[in-house]
């Protein structure tokens, strides 16, 4: 997983299988951006805001998950 820099409230990461764990992230109750097919250069990437640290620790767990879901 690659995180890009950012000074905004949301975060870009580029990620295998990103649209599998665009699912399974919304399985778990966590809705973020799936980039990935918008645009050549955003393939395999999803946004996520930041939130409140208890939406933010949700988003991790449920990241994590996914990721272990999809190897």
């Amino acid at each position: 997983m690659q995180v890009y820099p950012s000074e905004a409230n949301f975060l870009l990461f580029r990620v295998a299988n990103a649209p599998e764990v665009f699912d399974g992230l919304k399985r778990r109750g966590v809705l973020i951006k799936n980039l990935h097919g918008g645009h050549p250069m955003l393939t395999a990437c999803l946004r996520v805001t930041v939130g409140t640290p208890e939406e933010n620790e949700r988003f991790v767990l449920a990241l994590q998950e996914s990721l272990r879901h999809e190897e």
